[in-house]
């Protein structure tokens, strides 16, 4: 028996090297592409954002504040500890907060703004540390924190000159007085009065809202008002109980000034209440009355002493209103009297040296 062997047909030469071809094209590509895919991992990972994801987890999370206020570089100053500021900046982080880039004005400088609720309370400056990754990208870092919450820029606090305020308790000095605003009140003062100006305190680097208090030139308490932001505060100037007598001398001086302005009483009436050393007693001796209404009688009504502010033991003002009524036939005509008295003491009594038109 015969046997017969058949021939294998074997693969050409081309199809080998094609094949191979192939192949090793598959397996580079495979090996590019994962080179690339880590590239991009690495720049992924790289990305400030990323860092920023870990900062807001370490410095504005809830319970971070003490942290946070740290990496700020917060010195407690004397009308703010670290401690009251502790509870106000957690406020903040509690109310849950997200952060936005924002336009710096440095090359490869970083800015984030971050924000709790609407209101912006920080910024944060990331920045390459000249370090780099496995992947030779540049490493970044925080550079700097800037707390933009509470009176950070400055907070301000408009009182009268011989008040004393307080910041959280710790009264304000002269060195800390940004402006001085001098009142009509002072021009009507002898010179050896000291004026009470209004003064403006300027105290920086304040987070949290302060307590702001003022007492009088008695020690008596004054009562701050403050502005909706928490920055602007106003002390108000503060005036003394009006007594029957320092009310009855003003309302009857008063009366004699309207009285005599409109011809209805001679000067000698009004001059009682007036020092005759003054400027006051002279302008009023001399003064050519030609404004007066012709009438048949007049009447005081919705009578006031207000504003009464003692200067000194010797020096006091008050603010008189009423309505000066002069009855006439053809209908009655009001004349509004509002005028501040400056009164001084002879040793004897009490007279009106100077006074005002409100």
């Amino acid at each position: 028996m015969t046997v017969r062997y058949k021939k294998r047909n074997r693969p050409s030469t081309f199809w080998v090297v094609y094949v191979a071809l192939i192949v090793i094209y598959l397996i580079a590509l495979f090996i590019v592409l994962g080179v690339i895919k880590n590239k991009l991992t690495g720049y992924e990972a790289s990305r400030p954002y990323n860092y920023m994801d870990r900062i807001m987890t370490e410095y504005f999370a809830p319970g971070k504040a003490e942290a946070l206020l740290d990496a700020s570089g917060y010195e407690a100053n004397a009308y703010e500890t670290k401690e009251s500021v502790v509870p106000a900046v957690e406020g903040y982080l509690s109310a849950g907060t997200e952060y936005y880039p924002v336009v710096s004005s440095v090359d490869e400088e970083v800015k984030y703004a971050v924000k709790s609720g609407e209101l912006k309370i920080a910024t944060v400056t990331l920045a390459p540390t000249g370090e780099h990754d496995s992947a030779d990208y540049d490493v970044y870092g925080m550079k700097s924190v800037e707390l933009l919450i509470g009176g950070t820029g400055a907070v301000n606090v408009r009182a009268p000159s011989d008040d004393t305020v307080y910041l959280n308790g710790v009264a304000l000095g002269a060195d800390l007085i940004v402006d001085r605003e001098e009142t009509e009140k002072d021009l009507h003062l002898p010179d050896n009065i000291p004026p009470v100006s209004f003064v403006t305190y300027e105290v920086q680097g304040l987070i949290s809202k302060p307590t702001v208090t003022a007492t009088d030139k008695f020690g008596a308490p004054v009562e701050a008002e403050s502005g909706d932001d928490g920055i602007f505060y106003d002390v108000p100037l503060t005036y003394a109980s009006v007594t029957a007598e320092v009310s009855e001398r003003a309302l009857a001086a008063g009366e004699a000034l309207a009285a005599y302005m409109q011809l209805d009483s001679p000067f000698g009436r009004i001059a009682q209440y007036v020092d005759p050393t003054s400027d006051l007693y002279y302008d009023l001796a001399t003064s050519d009355v030609k404004w007066a209404n012709p009438h048949e009688g007049y009447g005081i009504e919705s009578p006031s002493v207000t504003e009464y502010y003692i200067w000194s033991d010797t020096v006091y003002s008050c603010r008189v209103k009423f309505t000066h009524v002069l009855y006439r036939w053809d209908g009655n005509f009001n004349n509004d009297f509002d005028m501040t008295f400056y009164y001084t003491f002879n040793g004897a009594e009490w007279l009106i040296y100077d006074s005002k038109v409100n």
